[in-house]
């Protein structure tokens, strides 16, 4: 599952990226930690974050010589992953998701499940936030060469606002996934 879900996750990477914060064109929008957060979600944080692992191992050695962009990327979607994932299995309904269930973990990612979802993904999008302030100062260094008062000067204009945002997107994206393999799911079940 986490082999699959890593796979997902590697071509929304490789396939959808784009700026959204004017003046950091380097700081590029993707929608592969909502499948990151998807597999956090059915699977747990540890396989969530195996999964962002995987997928930032497979997007170096396919696309990107240089391992500091998805050395960063590995550091904001797995503090956003590991931390969502955990704070959902924490306030999900009935505890563990999806734990003695009909539909498996399927049933854990329910509509009940709803505002401890969106709890977890403000948390983890917040954690995000605060760890990739403290991240850029080296990784852009070492990158870029910027030093430290140019990172500091980025931090509100674009990467609190980008990391922020990018939370926030792959979040409401991932529940739309989860909604939607529930909705597959329960199909496949009632056709039964």
């Amino acid at each position: 599952e986490v082999a699959v879900l890593a796979a997902g996750s590697t071509v929304a990477m490789m396939t959808i990226h784009f700026p959204i914060v004017p003046g950091a064109p380097f700081l590029k929008y993707d929608p592969s930690d909502a499948v990151g957060l998807l597999a956090g979600f059915l699977l747990g944080p540890g396989p969530g974050v195996l999964t962002v692992l995987l997928k930032d191992a497979l997007f170096w050695l396919i696309r990107d010589g240089n391992p500091l962009g998805p050395l960063a990327d590995f550091i904001a979607a797995a503090t956003f992953v590991g931390v969502a994932a955990h704070l959902f299995r924490r306030l999900a309904p009935g505890g563990r998701p999806g734990a003695g269930e009909p539909g498996g973990r399927l049933a854990g990612v329910r509509a009940a499940a709803l505002p401890a979802m969106a709890a977890a993904i403000l948390g983890g999008t917040l954690a995000r936030v605060l760890v990739m302030v403290a991240a850029n100062f080296p990784i852009l260094y070492l990158e870029f060469g910027m030093p430290p008062e140019k990172v500091a000067a980025l931090l509100w204009p674009a990467i609190i606002p980008f990391n922020g945002l990018k939370g926030l997107l792959n979040g409401a994206f991932a529940v739309v996934l989860a909604a939607a393999l529930v909705r597959r799911s329960t199909a496949v079940v009632a056709s039964r």
